[in-house]
């Protein structure tokens, strides 16, 4: 299986990425570095892939035999001392397994004052020598255990929007069809967010942790501030401020940061790596918020993409529409088939309703 199809777990499966984690060197960082840079999107799996396998409990070493008789020998001569102090009596050293089965059989017929002797030398003795081994051994690295990260996700279906309150108090306007993901109650030191669709954000100010919105490799950051992304797969990523300041970093083969004012927009095309900054008419850019659709010289997949995600259905082409063909026209809170009627004249086409399932029909 290639690794541009991993799930969490085969990233945990596979040992090439289980020796990065544990044992990295040179080469496995090197390679993960360049997977990670070309395959942004596969970010989440990894971080939670790597957290997985720091959590699973690492196999300790085991003392050889050899060290054990040893060790069994120096606890019997130092009781051997206890015992002719005491009972004036010889003991056998210990030296192999079955000595030592015999020696723990005659323990039981020692008298207790005898038994709590023994066991305080030997407990004595062991403490020591466990002391001087924890001092002679070398140290191995400490396990290193992370707290499962827990994230939030608040998805918009197509048909509805949803207004957010995040933890920080910052403000949130999710469009329909937009997913917004992050980590439980933020990090520490940043607050991260990611987005696919189309939201508003009015930022709550905190000057020690930044807000960061990550659209793919694409990172816009603030303080408090207020604007709007617009990220939907397959068309131009549209990053738009209305108050404050906000940089956009392009996390690209050659690393770009744009600083935006108020009123200025910022439009990617990641395909072609073409980026504008250009001015923007805010009633355009906040309609959608308030129920109302503007199309402003619009293509008619962006029109498709926007209905179906407005109302909840899905457009079929019967036929093929003119490749040149361009539509403008303003509704405020209108049903589906009064905002079709009016786009049909313009766009020539005639339509059919039946329940989710939409056709246009192009003259």
């Amino acid at each position: 299986m290639s690794k541009l199809e991993y799930t969490v777990e085969d990233f945990v499966l596979d040992p090439d990425f289980r020796k990065w984690v544990l044992s990295p060197d040179a080469e496995a960082n090197t390679y993960w570095e360049e997977y990670l840079k070309k395959n942004p999107s596969k970010y989440r799996d990894v971080k939670l892939a790597r957290t997985l396998v720091l959590n699973v409990v690492r196999p300790t070493s085991r003392v050889n035999d050899d060290r054990i008789e040893s060790t069994w020998k120096n606890i019997d001569q130092a009781t051997k001392q206890i015992d002719r102090d005491i009972l004036d009596r010889k003991v056998v050293p210990l030296n192999s397994h079955s000595t030592l089965q015999k020696h723990e059989r005659e323990y039981r017929v020692y008298s207790q004052n005898h038994q709590f002797y023994r066991v305080a030398g030997i407990l004595l003795l062991a403490f020591t020598l466990a002391i001087a081994v924890n001092i002679m051994q070398p140290h191995k690295q400490e396990l290193i255990v992370e707290i499962p990260v827990i994230y939030e996700e608040h998805y918009a279906p197509p048909g509805v929007k949803s207004n957010l309150t995040l933890q920080d108090g910052s403000k949130v306007i999710l469009n329909s069809g937009s997913t917004l993901r992050y980590i439980k109650n933020f990090e520490g030191d940043q607050r991260e967010l990611e987005l696919i669709g189309e939201a508003y954000f009015d930022v709550a100010q905190d000057s020690l942790r930044p807000f960061m919105v990550k659209t793919g490799a694409i990172t816009t950051r603030a303080l408090g501030t207020s604007f709007n992304i617009r990220a939907y797969e397959n068309e131009e990523l549209n990053i738009s401020l209305l108050t404050g300041s906000v940089a956009v970093d392009m996390e690209t083969d050659h690393h770009k940061t744009f600083d935006l004012l108020p009123g200025e927009a910022l439009s990617i095309d990641p395909r072609q790596q073409q980026v504008r900054k250009q001015r923007f008419d805010e009633e355009i850019l906040m309609a959608w918020t308030r129920k109302t659709i503007i199309f402003e010289h619009a293509p008619i997949t962006d029109i498709k993409r926007v209905l179906e995600n407005w109302y909840g259905v899905e457009i079929n082409f019967a036929n093929r529409p003119a490749k040149d063909l361009i539509v403008s026209g303003v509704f405020r809170d209108q049903t589906l088939e009064n905002v079709l009627e009016g786009l049909s004249y313009s766009a020539r086409f005639e339509f059919n309703i039946e329940k989710d399932q939409v056709t246009l029909t192009f003259k």
